[in-house]
């Protein structure tokens, strides 16, 4: 039988040590941009692009470097638990060297455990309503489907109350005054690297280590070609402007 106690404790302690490393404040919830904080502190590559399939994200780990990958057709809310959820595994599964993570298929006692610390100190022994639903998937900054199956897994809602609070919930939230960018998909923006991936391939052909055609095709491999763009984009615009000038003299 598990000792839940000792669990909730490990997870605190974990949880804190871990809000200490990366500079968070112990005491709001994370409101900050986790992936930079992770690519910042950490130096964990992150690339945010259009997964097919039943995939929320992945990471792939190689001596003390770590790739993680997030599906973007997901919503920012799930986003960012995906990245917190393949952090845990670069950080406390130091055995392993890359994992695959189906949606909704967390299955983290610490994370269980974690939630349940928060609900009960949200509710205090009260029924959880959609305003304190909300509340915690702002808290935590995840989605609202996230948040229902994690709800349902430690028994704070049932199969019933999944069915009357799982819909409308982008309506509700702005009506509550929060912000519905949580809930919404980041198709639209493409691919988003966190990584220094172009600034090293940058070092290489100023170093004269690579020709230009090279640095092209490095970009192009790691779906940076909106880089190339404005490269070309800036240069036609000083042509012109030198143009310009000569005309006006």
């Amino acid at each position: 039988m598990k000792d839940y106690k000792l669990i909730e404790s490990r997870a605190r302690n974990k949880a804190i040590d871990t809000r200490n490393e990366l500079g968070i404040n112990l005491s709001e919830p994370i409101d900050v941009d986790i992936l930079k904080v992770l690519r910042k502190k950490e130096k964990i590559s992150i690339i945010v692009t259009e997964l097919k399939g039943n995939i929320s994200g992945f990471f792939l780990r190689k001596e003390d470097i770590c790739l993680v990958v997030i599906n973007s057709s997901r919503s920012f809310g799930h986003q960012r638990f995906t990245a917190a959820h393949e952090y845990y595994h670069f950080k406390y599964d130091k055995e392993m060297n890359g994992k695959i993570c189906p949606i909704n298929k967390y299955d983290d006692e610490y994370e269980d455990e974690s939630l349940k610390y928060y609900v009960d100190k949200r509710i205090k022994g009260n029924k959880l309503n959609i305003r304190d639903l909300i509340y915690l998937e702002n808290y935590f900054m995840v989605s609202h489907a996230l948040m229902l199956v994690r709800l349902r897994l430690i028994n704070i809602i049932s199969d019933k109350e999944i069915e009357l609070m799982k819909n409308g919930i982008i309506y509700k939230a702005a009506q509550l005054g929060y912000d519905t960018a949580l809930y919404r998909n980041t198709k639209k923006k493409r691919t988003i690297i966190y990584s220094d991936y172009a600034e090293l391939a940058e070092e290489l052909l100023e170093k004269g280590s690579i020709s230009y055609g090279k640095y092209e095709e490095l970009l192009i491999d790691g779906k940076l070609e909106d880089i190339l763009f404005q490269e070309k984009g800036n240069k036609n615009e000083e042509e012109i402007g030198f143009e310009t000038t000569d005309r006006i003299r």
